[in-house]
């Protein structure tokens, strides 16, 4: 619930082209390349880092349902903490 919470809350902030903080970064580009496969990525700033704690977690789910390949643990953390860097103040 909380992670379809952040969700809605964050599609305001969809990004459909390269206007992330440091979008060139190695961290920027797996974000893109990973999470914008299936949909737009959103800008980090739309949620807090717990926020996107919460939404990597559900996402994780998500792909091993649709039977997208997970994230390994390296990756989950570089986009992970790209997205608690450029997070939204509390």
């Amino acid at each position: 619930m909380a992670a379809a919470l952040a969700f809605t809350a964050a599609a305001a902030g969809c990004v459909h082209g390269p206007t992330l903080p440091d979008a060139n970064s190695p961290a920027a580009q797996l974000y893109v390349a990973r999470c914008g496969v299936c949909h737009g990525v959103y800008a980090p700033g739309t949620m807090t880092a717990a926020m996107w704690a919460t939404q990597v977690d559900a996402m994780t789910q998500q792909m091993a349902e649709a039977g997208t390949p997970p994230l390994a643990p390296g990756e989950r953390r570089q986009i992970l903490d790209y997205l608690t860097r450029n997070a939204g103040k509390d």
